[in-house]
């Protein structure tokens, strides 16, 4: 292998942690510009929720299995359980890592919110409904059909 060339290992690993820290590094900006994630995450939401479109047609567990495929996507976070049907479904996300937190200065609360205001966007885009809660250092984010 060349200088130039890397394994796809490797391309996949940079990315996962290159999208962790873009993403963790704009919650900090938006909270220093803003006093708040809630703005920027909007806007995310906004720009990605047509995206999603193809989507509308699905039921509950497959949005809430793509969901969890944007968390496993990071080196932050995993995506660990997925539970629910056509109506009901919860991703269940662990992290992200405190240690990413921590290196980035951003709080659990602030990414919290941040993946609720962008899943609630895109939810809504799609006629699901969604909520969020955390426990035992797991986000939950449950989507019911409209």
């Amino acid at each position: 292998m060349a200088d130039t060339e890397f394994s796809t290992e490797r391309l996949l690993e940079q990315a996962a942690g290159n999208q962790s820290a873009l993403f963790l590094v704009a919650l900090r900006w938006a909270r220093e510009r803003d006093g708040s994630v809630d703005a920027w995450a909007t806007f995310v939401g906004d720009q990605f929720a047509e995206g999603w479109e193809d989507m509308r047609s699905a039921g509950a567990r497959e949005v809430a299995r793509q969901v969890g495929l944007n968390f496993a996507c990071g080196a932050d976070s995993s995506f660990v359980g997925l539970e629910g049907d056509d109506s009901r479904a919860e991703a269940v996300i662990e992290g992200p890592d405190a240690e990413w937190l921590a290196d980035t200065g951003v709080s659990l609360a602030d990414n919290d919110r941040a993946n609720e205001l962008i899943f609630r966007r895109i939810a809504d885009g799609i006629g699901f409904s969604v909520e969020t809660f955390r426990d035992n250092g797991r986000l939950h984010i449950v989507l019911s059909k409209a």
